[in-house]
């Protein structure tokens, strides 16, 4: 009897087991996760092209900018001269001054944020500000000095 039932169950669990599959092989394949969702080297992600590193520098130099202008208040001419120098880190840029122009609006919002700190909270201010402001004017000064 013990037989029997121990048979019983595994023909039981073999026909659980085929209809599963049964139903698996009718659910449509799930495609593959796209490009962007993938993390950054992973193997079915292509590789940055140098324009496009080059455009992100840009954007990257002008956001640095922009927060050394706007919010520490680093002289115009040596921003002008930052710009100059990036200009030349970065000769892949098919159109470096259309990304430094996107770079100066996609700031804005940080801008923005500090602008409105600065009165609503100047404790935080103070707080984020002394911790920014040295990396950005050094940022600068390394390269316009």
């Amino acid at each position: 009897m013990v037989r029997l039932t121990l048979i019983t169950c595994v023909i039981a669990g073999s026909a659980y087991a085929l209809s599963l599959n049964a139903n698996a092989q009718n659910v449509p394949a799930q495609q593959p996760f796209p490009a962007q969702a993938l993390p950054p080297g992973h193997p079915g992600v292509q590789p940055p092209s140098p324009q496009s590193l080059a455009a992100e520098g840009v954007r990257t130099s002008v956001n640095i900018a922009r927060g050394a202008a706007d919010i520490c208040n680093i002289d115009r001419k040596r921003i002008d001269q930052f710009k100059v120098l990036k200009r030349k880190n970065f000769p892949a840029a098919p159109d470096f001054d259309g990304e430094w122009n996107l770079g100066y609006k996609e700031a804005q919002s940080t801008v923005d944020r500090f602008t409105a700190m600065k009165t609503n909270n100047p404790t935080e201010y103070a707080k984020e500000i002394g911790a920014a402001y040295p990396a950005l004017t050094q940022g600068i000064d390394d390269l316009t000095k």
